[in-house]
C-alpha cells in the first residue's frame, strides 16, 4: 500500500529534510548579553527597550539560574497579555512603579532549555509548543538542584526564521 501526501504534507516533508541536519551549535548565539540576579528591574527593563529582546539569561559564575522574560515582568504589574501593546508603552508604565527591586524576583526560575546537540526542528516544535521564542543554552549533563546548567548561548525564533525562509525559497 503507497501513502499519498497532500502537498502541504510534502512541502512539511520537504522542509524537515532540509532542516534536520542543522543543531542548535550551528546557529546558537554566544554572544549574549546576560544579568546577574541582583540586577535592578529598571536595568533588564532598559535592555528589553533597547535592544527589542523578549528574554535576558540572568547568570552567575557562567550558570544559568534562570530568564527573565519581558512578558512576566509585565505579568507582574498585573498587565495581561492581551493587553500589551508595544514594549515602549510598557516601559513607561512599568518605569512609574517601583523598579528598583532585583530581577530575581521576576525571573523564571526553571525556563526552558536546550542543548547544543539538539536539532533545529525540535527547536522550532518546542517554540510553537510552548509559545516562547527565546531559548537559553546550556550544556548537556550539567544541570544541578541549584540552577538550570551551564550557560553555552542563546537560540530564538528570529535565528531559525532564515533557515525556514531558505528552505522554502529554495523549493520553489
Amino acid at each position: 500500500m503507497e501513502i499519498e501526501f497532500t502537498e502541504e504534507q510534502m512541502v512539511d516533508i520537504e522542509l524537515l529534510e532540509k532542516l534536520d541536519h542543522i543543531v542548535v551549535s550551528d546557529i546558537m548565539v554566544t554572544e549574549v548579553i546576560t544579568v546577574e540576579p541582583d540586577e535592578r528591574l529598571e536595568n533588564v527593563l532598559k535592555i528589553f527597550r533597547d535592544k527589542t529582546f523578549k528574554g535576558v539569561p540572568v547568570t552567575s559564575k557562567g550558570r544559568l539560574l534562570g530568564m527573565a522574560y519581558a512578558v512576566d515582568l509585565l505579568k507582574a504589574y498585573f498587565m495581561s497579555k492581551s493587553n500589551i501593546i508595544d514594549i515602549d508603552e510598557a516601559f513607561t508604565l512599568v518605569s512609574l512603579m517601583n523598579t528598583k527591586g532585583a530581577v530575581d524576583r521576576f525571573m523564571c526560575l526553571k525556563p526552558v532549555t536546550v542543548y547544543p546537540s539538539d536539532d533545529i526542528v525540535k527547536i522550532a516544535k518546542k517554540m510553537a509548543k510552548t509559545d516562547t521564542y527565546t531559548f537559553p543554552v546550556v550544556k548537556k549533563g550539567t544541570v544541578s538542584p541549584r540552577d538550570n546548567g551551564i550557560f553555552l548561548g542563546i537560540i530564538t525564533l528570529s535565528d531559525i526564521i532564515p533557515l525556514i525562509y531558505e528552505a522554502v525559497v529554495r523549493r520553489q
